[in-house]
């Protein structure tokens, strides 16, 4: 059971540079138990970046990362991927073309060496959480691209993760499909009450699912609110200018005109 009131993740102050130049810089986040996080921003602002050290890819430069009050993360100290009890869903759905979608979900049971009838129940779980039992005997090649996204996600939940980290997996589906997905995805994470930090770069995806946005620029986080709040009272000109379709006037208070609490703005349209 969730409770919204624990941090569940707490990144301070993480940085990373890659030949010198900023990829992450100075971000520090406190991820809530339950919650869906996305990071949402522009190719290259730092969000991928961001979730890859989080997931144990890439070690930070600077700052440091916890999960349930212990450090996983920092320059000094780097627990290993396979230890920090996530899962990731990638956007190229990363299946074994050779092996059956049984073979597939089942791989990381497999590896923890749990008995064949526990294995059993719980590839079947999980293949009907995502509305894809009956698929067991398949192979990837005879399934659309949503199924094989579905068996990505089945795959990721059999391993009963902390942490769910998504790296923009419905880019690859057409618009009506990835439409329907993604209220499929947010019911499901709600459903399950696993924390989930979810990376894109489409505003309309981050504003339909997403409990908390954080906005992303240049390894910085601009924004980090409701998506209500980041739509309709943007903070920075960025931010503004990236949600939604934007009117930007400059303006010039004529403080000589102010009378019962109003004030006379001179603007343009920029």
């Amino acid at each position: 059971m969730a409770d919204r009131n624990t941090i569940r993740l707490r990144l301070r102050e993480l940085s990373k540079r890659f030949g010198g130049s900023p990829a992450v810089d100075g971000v520090s986040v406190d991820v809530l138990d339950g919650e869906f996080l996305v990071l949402l921003g522009p190719s290259g602002c730092g969000k991928t970046t961001l979730l890859r050290m989080i997931a144990g890819f890439i070690q930070p430069d600077g700052g440091a990362i916890e999960l349930d009050g212990k450090e996983i993360a920092s320059p000094r100290r780097m627990m290993p991927t396979e230890q920090r009890n996530m899962a990731m869903v990638f956007q190229s759905y990363a299946l074994w073309p050779n092996k059956t979608i049984f073979e597939n979900v089942a791989f990381g049971l497999k590896l923890k060496g749990l008995p064949k009838s526990e294995i059993e129940g719980r590839v079947e779980q999980s293949l009907r959480l995502v509305k894809m039992d009956g698929y067991q005997k398949r192979y990837p090649s005879q399934l659309s691209g949503g199924e094989q996204q579905r068996i990505a996600l089945a795959r990721a939940l059999i391993v009963r993760p902390t942490l769910f980290l998504f790296d923009e997996p419905l880019s690859n589906l057409d618009a009506s499909l990835r439409e329907e997905l993604r209220f499929e995805l947010k019911e499901l994470q709600a459903g399950l009450g696993i924390t989930s930090i979810y990376v894109t770069h489409d505003q309309t995806e981050a504003m339909v699912m997403a409990d908390r946005v954080a906005v992303m620029q240049r390894g910085k986080i601009e924004q980090l609110a409701l998506p209500k709040t980041i739509y309709e009272r943007p903070t920075t000109r960025f931010v503004s200018s990236f949600i939604g379709q934007t009117n930007l006037f400059r303006g010039e208070i004529r403080t000589d005109t102010a009378r019962d609490g109003l004030v006379e703005v001179l603007t343009e349209l920029t």
